[in-house]
């Protein structure tokens, strides 16, 4: 189901309060700072562009929309395409809220990808780096990227997570299962630490 790769845009997440989890591999100190500035906001609005690369087609499908992410309540993905429904993720897992009003869940199989993808997102190493090594890179014109790769002995079906940024801001995820079956997101600048109203966090989240 296609809809589950929409949930990877969790740049926050279902704690009220963040606090890093320790990873017991070396990480350069750059590595360290950008985790706690991807982490700082408690709300998020912004929108972004996702291209899903598959090998039964020749180019990429792509599609646009608007992530809402509250620390309290979890994140929400809303698609600019017809009939596409608003895509919630928190503690409780994934839900799709359709425009007729039915709410869909994520079948069981994908309880273990939610649950890294989840971690990532909520900057869980602890979690993460029992799936996957995580290295960091620094560039000259202060771009930079962290890699997890999947360790050989994990049960994750994405084999790299990547994350890539320009100085402080968070540009683009790459979600690779194989090179020819991923999914990429470009980030534009996103507005940190919204007030949404009552409305928006009944329509936007559970």
């Amino acid at each position: 189901m296609n809809l589950l790769l929409l949930c990877i845009f969790i740049l926050g997440l279902s704690s009220p309060l963040l606090a890093l989890e320790p990873y017991s591999g070396e990480l350069p100190p750059a590595a360290h700072t950008r985790l706690q500035s991807l982490a700082r906001p408690l709300t998020l609005l912004g929108d972004f562009t996702e291209s899903r690369f598959t090998p039964l087609k020749k180019t990429a499908v792509v599609v646009t929309g608007t992530v809402r992410i509250d620390r309290a309540r979890g994140l929400s993905l809303t698609y600019t395409q017809p009939r596409a429904p608003v895509v919630i993720l928190d503690e409780q897992g994934l839900l799709l809220r359709h425009p007729d009003g039915r709410e869909q869940t994520a079948p069981a199989e994908a309880t273990t990808d939610l649950r890294l993808l989840h971690a990532l997102f909520v900057f869980d190493l602890a979690t993460l780096e029992k799936s996957y090594a995580l290295s960091a890179t620094e560039n000259s014109d202060n771009s930079w990227a962290l890699v997890f790769t999947r360790r050989p002995e994990a049960v994750s079906t994405y084999r790299e997570l990547t994350l890539m940024g320009q100085a402080d801001r968070l540009t683009r995820i790459i979600l690779t299962k194989t090179p020819r079956l991923r999914t990429e997101l470009a980030l534009a600048p996103p507005q940190l630490d919204p007030r949404f109203s009552p409305e928006e966090l009944t329509r936007y989240f559970r």
